[in-house]
């Protein structure tokens, strides 16, 4: 036997030994996830991550009762109870529960996505009771993510397009402000709160392009946006706008009272732009289908997919990949002008 394979033997006796003698301090849950969330805020979460890790916390231990286990420190989790609670989430779990805008029977069982965000905060915090000897092993160490179809994301048609930015009564302030929110939101491509966040000072009228501060990006990164000429055109005509009526106002999307417009707000219009149009009945109506819109729209019109990775401020091709969703008439149609085929007939002939 070689010394290798011997040294690589005693490392693994040596691991259970310390296994073994591992000593967990036996904290309660409620003081165990206090211990965790205020080790992530130091460590610079953003609000929205902080609201994620403690929305599943809630909803796993609000299981954890009601499925009957008496569960007081956090090293009594078991696997076989996250098994049983990811079960649950995918079969049982009723959708929109205590939702304060979504009433009724939706069906049960969570979407995909959902579940998986749990199943990742639930390691996160897992792994890290783990290093700070609050359990034993990590319960979800063993637990995957769900696999997903990533390509049944849809965008919106050019007639779906029109009808959408139709349905702005730009008469009004309010219906300009959505109908200027949304030709941003084709142009660019931005998430929403990105949009959202923009200042006057965000532009540069010189270059074309809007600056987003590392602050309100997804990554925490810079980012520099480019908009075309008609889009620069009518972001400063609502910046006019809002000097007329709110001259204190920092940003550039503003409710109808001069108070910066949340991302919970905006959805419902887009939603209601949806509704009145009937687009909403074919394909939802938010600004991540825009975001999809724009990246399939980019590569249609002949952009490549590394621009697109910039415009879009994601961090690999992979990810880029996913938002460009091609219909079954855009293959065709690059089918038929790029067939070797068709380059071959026309030398024949």
């Amino acid at each position: 036997m070689s010394e290798r394979s011997i040294k690589q033997r005693r490392a693994k006796v040596a691991n259970r030994e310390n296994e073994s003698s591992y000593t967990v301090h036996k904290i309660g849950l409620t003081d165990a996830w206090n211990y965790f969330i205020t080790a992530k805020v130091g460590e610079g979460i953003r609000k929205r991550t902080q609201d994620d890790y403690s929305s599943t916390w809630r909803y796993f231990t609000e299981w954890l009762f009601e499925a009957g286990y008496k569960v007081r420190y956090v090293n009594e989790v078991t696997s076989t109870m996250c098994r049983e609670y990811i079960r649950y989430l995918t079969e049982e779990a009723p959708r929109y529960k205590n939702h304060k805008y979504m009433d009724g029977d939706y069906g049960k069982g969570l979407a995909t996505a959902t579940i998986n965000m749990r199943i990742r905060n639930l390691k996160v915090a897992f792994n890290f009771w783990r290093a700070e000897n609050m359990v034993r092993i990590n319960p979800m160490d063993n637990i995957k993510c769900q696999k997903d179809d990533i390509d049944k994301i849809e965008s919106f048609t050019d007639e779906q397009i029109e009808a959408l930015l139709n349905a702005c009564d730009q008469r009004t302030y309010v219906g300009f402000r959505d109908y200027v929110f949304q030709i941003c939101l084709l142009d660019t491509g931005m998430r929403m709160n990105e949009l959202l966040s923009i200042t006057p000072e965000s532009i540069d009228v010189k270059t074309r392009c809007i600056h987003l501060g590392a602050e309100f990006n997804k990554n925490r990164r810079y980012r520099v946006v480019p908009i075309s000429q008609e889009t620069l055109k009518l972001l400063f005509e609502l910046i006019d706008e809002n000097k007329q009526h709110f001259p204190q106002a920092k940003r550039i999307f503003l409710s109808c009272y001069g108070e910066e417009v949340r991302d919970t707000q905006m959805n419902k219009r887009l939603k209601y732009y949806g509704d009145i149009t009937g687009v909403g009945k074919e394909i939802r109506s938010t600004a991540h289908t825009w975001r999809h819109t724009f990246a399939r729209n980019f590569i249609l019109n002949g952009g490549d997919p590394y621009t697109l990775m910039r415009i879009l401020g994601h961090s690999s091709i992979h990810m880029t990949r996913r938002y460009v969703q091609m219909t079954d008439g855009d293959v065709r149609i690059k089918h038929l002008e790029y067939s070797p085929l068709r380059k071959l007939k026309k030398k024949i002939r």
